[in-house]
């Protein structure tokens, strides 16, 4: 089953959001960078109390400018990367999955991918740490096997991350 698609703006800027969604290791590093911090805040008495809150709230603006800037950033090069705005197809094979494209054609065979990782909009699939291929789960209603996509993905590359 061939499925065709088109990725807007706002479904690559939402992809983005799920590309740079937090690993469960990173909001564990997060919690006790976090955790330092507050402890600081009541042990430290009050000449560290003022480095410790600074630290808090550093770290808040970064995570919520990083995020803003991110977003930002995937509109912009959304609207400078045309081939993004073109039409796609998608065709689940055995030994992988076929995109195509009027700019190419390209089978990304599931001992390539590197890892995967899927919400309730996309599925991410990575052939490399930080270059991934978005499918939209919306192709399901032209008939596509978005499940056997990810029990593909599941059995070959191991769970998401």
């Amino acid at each position: 089953m061939i499925a065709t698609f088109r990725i807007s703006e706002d479904d690559y800027a939402d992809a983005m959001k799920l590309f740079v969604r937090p690993t469960p290791l990173r909001w564990t590093l997060l919690a006790a960078i976090g955790a330092l911090l507050v402890l600081g805040a009541l042990l430290g008495g009050p000449k560290l109390w003022p480095a410790a809150v600074g630290g808090m709230v550093g770290m808040a603006v970064v995570l919520i400018a990083t995020r803003l800037l991110t977003l930002a950033m995937a509109r912009r090069h959304y609207r400078k990367y045309k081939a993004m705005q073109a039409e796609f197809q998608a065709e689940l094979l055995d030994n992988g999955l076929r995109l195509a494209s009027p700019h190419g054609d390209g089978m990304v065979v599931w001992e390539n991918v590197l890892k995967w990782r899927q919400d309730d909009r996309f599925v991410l699939i990575y052939p490399m740490p930080r270059l991934y291929h978005i499918v939209p789960k919306s192709i399901a209603a032209q008939g596509f096997d978005i499940q056997g996509l990810t029990q593909r993905l599941q059995q070959h590359v191991g769970p998401p991350f």
